[in-house]
């Protein structure tokens, strides 16, 4: 009921007291050779109600010559009034009806409505706002250009900026509070006129486009209050008549006085004595004449103390204002520079977004040139004004012309082909190229020069976004109790991101690494502080260290992502790969199964089809053993496989980087080697998407794409750094790792794959599966072994349980790794032109 009061007392004074002002909006429209009109759309309100939101839309007319003094001051006026938002008036009134608060979530669309869940329709429990709970006004106008433009906008609209605008305003609804409503209002108006000031106080900027629209705003004011003063704040309706018809005269005669008297000849930034004695003679003059043609108008009812306070008010706020900015400007002037030309790739939802946070936050530091996209329809056209200006083949061309100096990417959907092409238009341009930030960023405003990140290696190879069934997660996560093993590594601790923004009842970490865990822990504590965490440092192989963290907090939800996965390493440390990938996994499926876990998740590998390693075959095993399990378990047991991610720890990216850093060489296994790559954060998605599908027993497998060359992904890391390969930067080949293959595979030779619900992620259909007895046998095997024996004798045990397990010695007498032979018959190759050296393997990873 308060917060109630509180909107219909500030709505109404606004719309008393912003009248003028938004008379005078009109009027500069109409002499500016500006389109405006009034209109309405219809919005979901409180209890999904329709209403009429009242707009008032102003159309640049961006043909127009603006040649003259007088047409360049009135666009500066019309800018400023916009940036200020004066156009915003009449949806003054929807708040006064009770349509709508001064603070709430943006009205919504009603054809959006049916995207929203029933859980998350609490938003409209509410009533939609002018301001955004971040402090930003809502934005409406853009809804024209959208249904003109198409499907993509909407699809943009749907797929990134409704499930972050949800996030946002359903955390407002929950903790709303007039207190912080008012204290959202008031920032935003204190941050308006912060930034007006910084604006005017620039160093780069005389200032003279802002004062003139400054004083016609002072002057209104001062007019209106003389009013409200000589009539107790009380003005009968025939002077309001009065002051409407005689606002627009005093303006334009102060105006010309000031002119006459050279008041913007100088710079307000050295104002002194004689600038205010000019200041006082003009609107003395001015004064004189505004009661003469007053008179002679026969508009004068009322005591001609109104001109007198007019006059006095006048003085006050033009002198002081001048003396206001030059303090501002000696106490807070900000050295000269200049501002950077961008170009936007993009003129989706994205691209829009960018464009206005830019504007807001951004000005001090950019110039919008243009847009460019190789949507044709869009082409020669205008997105709020600014040009979309050709394709993206036209780079090189367009920063030529228009002096760009860096190029913004803000299209989501790129494929990495596409991203490569831009990349190469950029460079021949020597041009900055980087990528806005996430969408949510966006939405929030807080778009700035560090948000703003250079084009990643998982840009060039990674695939397009895949879609994800949110609420199925969510429904499988909420209020869970979750447990993570090899919670500190790179797929672990993506879980755990991943999985806290689904607010589980509590997640417990699991991992021997005490940094890694920390690590984690803390940031985890600092992103989500409403999270229940526990930590447990243990390895999974100390199953009575285990089972006690099971007795004590009986996880419902486990995904088991702890596992050695160094291919060398595990060669030569077979105990220790055969303990933990196998022993470990079954310590953790037997607990599961043992206190009633409702679902158990492993995290698999590419390497364990049709093994050659040991860490792909104890994988393998580790597989098998959950699917069997699952054939008895109440507990849901399912797999999931796939290939190498980016920039995990100990990858081949970050290793080659290393490598770039010291100047080189890179080290490549072979120069035909190929791997399947995805994102660390894409993956987690498809673990967790996968998490909510089919049934016990299951293998499911990720859509990995096309694989990639190792050699063409060296290079490009080498180019990316600024050299060039093999002149720069040397390329040696060392030989395949004991292990190591060229291809990797994701379905076995007794695998057949199955589509299912979801485009990215099949399920395996095999042709053998072991009871939990047979398997168990077989295990018990591997734990009675004298590990001193040779890794050949190992080697035929775990054969015994993964019979398409081809392992081959890759020890020489010496103890170093044989060469690969070359058709040749030299110690070398050609590729791209350049020959490639090979040496001896020692001690490669």
């Amino acid at each position: 009921m308060l917060k109630k009061l509180t909107d219909l007392i500030v709505s109404l004074l606004g719309i008393v007291l912003l009248l003028p002002l938004f008379l005078t909006l009109c009027l500069i429209v109409k002499i500016s050779r500006n389109r405006a009109e009034f209109n309405s759309v219809k919005r979901v309100g409180k209890n999904e109600k329709l209403f009429k939101l009242y707009r008032f839309k102003v159309y640049r007319n961006l043909k127009k010559k603006t040649d003259s003094t007088f047409s360049r001051q009135l666009d500066s006026m019309l800018e400023m009034m916009l940036y200020f938002k004066f156009d915003k008036w009449p949806i003054l009134f929807n708040v006064l009806k009770g349509d709508m608060s001064l603070v709430g979530p943006k009205p919504e669309k009603p054809e959006y409505l049916k995207y929203y869940q029933p859980e998350q329709k609490l938003i409209f429990s509410v009533r939609p706002g002018i301001w955004r709970p971040d402090g930003y006004i809502n934005e409406w106008d853009d809804d024209d250009s959208s249904e003109k433009r198409g499907g993509s906008l909407r699809n943009d609209y749907v797929k990134y900026i409704l499930p972050a605008k949800i996030k946002e305003e359903l955390e407002y609804v929950q903790n709303r509070q007039l207190g912080k409503d008012m204290k959202v209002f008031f920032h935003s108006m204190k941050m308006k006129f912060h930034r007006a000031i910084y604006q005017l106080v620039r160093g780069d900027t005389s200032g003279h486009n802002f004062i003139l629209p400054m004083d016609i705003i002072l002057l209104s004011l001062s007019y209106l209050i003389a009013f409200e003063l000589r009539f107790d704040w009380q003005i009968p309706q025939n002077e309001w008549e009065l002051f409407l018809r005689g606002l627009p005269l005093v303006i334009f005669l102060r105006v010309v006085a000031f002119y006459y008297f050279g008041i913007y000849k100088n710079l307000w930034k050295y104002v002194n004595i004689r600038d205010l004695v000019n200041i006082i003679t003009a609107c003395s003059t001015s004064a004189i004449v505004i009661v003469a043609v007053f008179s002679l108008l026969g508009m004068v009812t009322h005591s001609r103390s109104v001109f007198l306070i007019d006059w006095m008010l006048s003085i006050s706020l033009i002198g002081g204002s001048r003396l206001l900015f030059r303090f501002f400007d000696e106490t807070f002037r900000v050295p000269p520079r200049r501002r950077t030309n961008v170009l936007i790739i993009g003129t989706g939802e994205v691209g829009v977004m960018l464009l206005k946070m830019l504007d807001i936050n951004g000005r001090d530091k950019y110039d919008v040139v243009g847009f460019v996209t190789d949507d044709v329809k869009m082409h020669a056209r205008t997105v709020h004004g600014y040009k979309v200006l050709g394709a993206r083949e036209d780079i090189p061309q367009l920063a030529a012309i228009f002096r760009v100096d860096e190029v913004l990417i803000a299209e989501p959907e790129l494929s990495s082909d596409e991203m490569k092409r831009i990349i190469k238009y950029c460079k021949e341009a020597n041009l900055r190229h980087r990528i806005v930030p996430a969408v949510n960023d966006l939405l929030s405003g807080s778009v700035h020069l560090s948000k703003f990140r250079d084009v990643e290696i998982s840009d060039l190879f990674g695939r397009k976004p895949v879609e994800l069934d949110l609420s199925a997660i969510k429904q499988n996560l909420r209020g869970r109790k979750v447990l993570v093993t090899g919670a500190g590594g790179s797929i672990g601790s993506e879980l755990c991101r991943q999985i806290a923004e689904f607010q589980p009842a509590y997640l417990l970490l699991i991992d021997k690494n005490e940094n890694y865990l920390h690590e984690i822990q803390m940031e985890l504590a600092s992103q989500f502080p409403n999270l229940v965490l526990h930590s447990s440092l243990t390895t999974i192989t100390n199953v009575e260290k285990l089972e006690r963290v099971f007795l004590e907090f009986k996880p419902e939800v486990v995904f088991h992502a702890a596992a050695h996965k160094h291919v060398p390493l595990s060669e030569t440390n077979s105990e220790e790969a055969i303990w933990n990938n196998i022993f470990g996994t079954r310590n953790l499926a037997n607990l599961s199964d043992k206190y009633g876990v409702n679902n158990f998740v492993m995290v698999s590998t590419d390497k364990a089809v049709n093994p050659t390693s040991i860490m792909g075959v104890t994988k393998r095993v580790a597989e098998l053993y959950v699917q069997a399990l699952g054939q008895i378990s109440k507990t849901r047991f399912v797999t999931v496989r796939f290939g190498n991610v980016l920039n995990s720890n100990g990858s081949v990216i970050p290793i080659f980087r290393k490598q770039i850093e010291k100047g080189g060489p890179v080290t490549i296994t072979h120069p035909d080697v190929e791997r399947f790559f995805m994102s660390i954060s894409e993956a987690v998605q498809l673990i967790l998407q996968a998490f909510t599908m089919g049934k016990t027993g299951e293998i499911f497998i990720l859509e990995m794409g096309k694989s990639i060359r190792i050699m063409e992904m060296a290079t490009e890391l080498i180019t990316q750094a600024g050299f060039k390969p093999f002149d720069d930067i040397p390329i040696e080949v060392v030989g395949l790792r004991p292990g190591e293959k060229l291809f990797e595979e994701l379905i076995s030779v007794h695998e057949e794959s199955v589509a299912t619900s979801h485009s990215s992620i099949k399920t395996l259909r095999s042709n053998y599966v072991y009871s939990v007895d047979q398997i168990n046998t077989k295990i018990n095997a591997l734990e009675l072994l004298d590990y001193t024996i040779p890794t050949a004798e190992v080697a035929c045990k775990l054969k015994d349980i993964v019979p398409e397990y081809n392992y081959t010695p890759n020890d020489q007498p010496n103890g170093k790794k044989a060469v690969p032979q070359v058709k040749n018959g030299t110690n070398g190759t050609k590729i791209n032109g350049k020959t490639i050296t090979f040496t001896e393997f020692e001690n490669h990873s």
